[in-house]
């Protein structure tokens, strides 16, 4: 076992090096590895350098590269375009399939351009007018281009139509009727609930994101495997009186249709090939090793989307994964709480500890209130998060049914904003720190975390 989770480590070590295509941080990184787990040093190598392969073909294969709409985008040309909607990349807008571009001379299958937040469902068939621009050099379009990005586009008219194809329809009709549900809520409320759901935050008010964000609550509206986690608990929970293969059945295809209509998230994309390997973990008999479905999670996610190794999306969820998995069992046996308390203020400790060098080095903050206020809202987020998907499907067939569980979870999402608001408001809701704190920060928790694997937990 110990073997296998550190091969595991190794390739999603190697791998995050192949895309950053930095050698000396790839030599480092197997050798520590070596240290711990003590492996042969011809495995190691293989290891690593099949992992600096994979890495490096994954992210040329992805990025975006110079081609007919860089070209005619150089001209910044007024366009009609016809495309479909490929998904929603949060602040750096929206990705479109060109399949033609009228700029002067007609593009056909041009590429992909990256467009402002569209209100459309992905999927979904886009016509639209506006100017065609090149992408720059700067952080902001890098992650474009990453991302497979060719050009940019700004729409001056959108006209979006529902998705054709019939998954797409499904999720675009579920995400649809959460939002009919939950229209005769408050606006705050509404938006948290939808943010809860499905990971859907545009409504919400900047006043009520800040506070979260200060408060270290907006990862409840940042779709994670707590989610995934609470879908697959509530599915197996209705269905414990079946049989265990129907139970895994509605489990993955619940699991499924959750990707589907929250969209490649980098936490969700994380968060789903765990469950996904938990569940054929259970089907094959077997007891999956949390550290090591990690690994793995990280091993497909990077592979399949090289990009997102620069998400701080993709970098919080697993450094909150892997504190929770590391330490909350152990700081929750120290404590003389009832266990339930005891369970959820070692989650939430070891959550916030493991988080803090990514929050240091993508923000320069850090919320010192995150502890109290996480322990106050997390109790009504598993309830409102169960009410949400029952009135988004209710609501895909008729928006009638859909209200009284929205209405059920309107003051669930109302407790949340008001902890939020309590705990964000103040000054010394966060913290400015300096990089090098993230660091050394980084250093220590990567110490702890050997220390800790070397050590076993303590017995009764």
């Amino acid at each position: 076992m110990t073997g296998a989770l550190g091969r595991t480590w190794i390739v999603a070590a190697a791998l995050a090096s192949g895309i950053l295509l930095r050698p000396p941080a790839l030599v480092g990184t197997g050798a520590l590895l070596f240290l711990v787990r003590r492996m042969p040093a011809a495995t190691v190598a293989a290891l690593v350098f099949s992992g600096l392969a994979l890495g490096g073909a994954a992210a040329h294969h992805h990025e975006a590269r110079p081609g007919v709409l860089a070209a005619t985008a150089a001209g910044v040309p007024v366009c009609d375009v016809d495309g479909v909607l490929r998904e929603h990349l949060g602040g750096l807008g929206s990705l479109v399939s060109v399949r033609r571009a009228e700029c002067g001379v007609v593009v056909l299958e041009g590429g992909t351009v990256a467009t402002p937040v569209l209100q459309a469902h992905p999927g979904a068939p886009i016509r639209a007018r506006g100017r065609l621009l090149p992408l720059e050099d700067d952080s902001f379009d890098t992650a474009r281009r990453r991302l497979g990005a060719e050009a940019a586009f700004a729409p001056a008219a959108v006209e979006a139509k529902m998705p054709t194809s019939p998954l797409a329809a499904v999720a675009a009709r579920i995400r649809t009727g959460l939002r009919r549900a939950t229209s005769s809520l408050g606006a705050s409320q509404a938006a948290l609930l939808r943010g809860l759901t499905i990971g859907d935050t545009r409504d919400l008010p900047a006043a009520d994101d800040e506070y979260l964000r200060r408060a270290g609550l907006s990862h409840l509206v940042a779709v994670s495997g707590s989610n995934v986690a609470i879908v697959l608990g509530a599915l197996t929970a209705a269905a414990r009186r079946v049989r265990a293969a129907a139970r895994l059945a509605l489990a993955a295809g619940g699991l499924a249709l959750f990707v589907l209509v929250v969209g490649p998230e980098p936490s969700v994309l994380r968060a789903a090939v765990m469950g996904g390997a938990g569940l054929v973990a259970l089907i094959v008999g077997t007891r999956a090793v949390p550290l090591h479905v990690l690994g793995l999670a990280v091993v497909v996610v990077l592979a399949l989307r090289p990009a997102l190794l620069f998400s701080a999306g993709l970098q919080l969820s697993v450094a909150a994964t892997a504190g929770i998995v590391l330490w909350a069992p152990r700081i929750a046996a120290r404590l003389a709480l009832p266990p339930p308390v005891a369970v959820a203020l070692g989650v939430t400790v070891a959550a916030q500890v493991a988080v803090v060098p990514v929050l240091v080095l993508t923000f320069g903050r850090v919320p010192v209130a995150g502890l109290p206020a996480n322990l106050l809202a997390v109790p009504a987020v598993a309830p409102a998060t169960v009410l949400g998907f029952v009135a988004a499907l209710l609501g895909a067939l008729d928006p009638r049914l859909a209200a009284f569980p929205a209405r059920m979870a309107g003051p669930l999402a109302g407790w949340i904003i008001g902890v939020g608001r309590h705990f964000g408001a103040p000054e010394w809701a966060t913290v400015g720190l300096p990089p090098g704190f993230g660091w050394a920060a980084a250093a220590a928790l990567a110490a702890a975390a050997i220390r800790t694997l070397r050590t076993p937990p303590a017995v009764g």
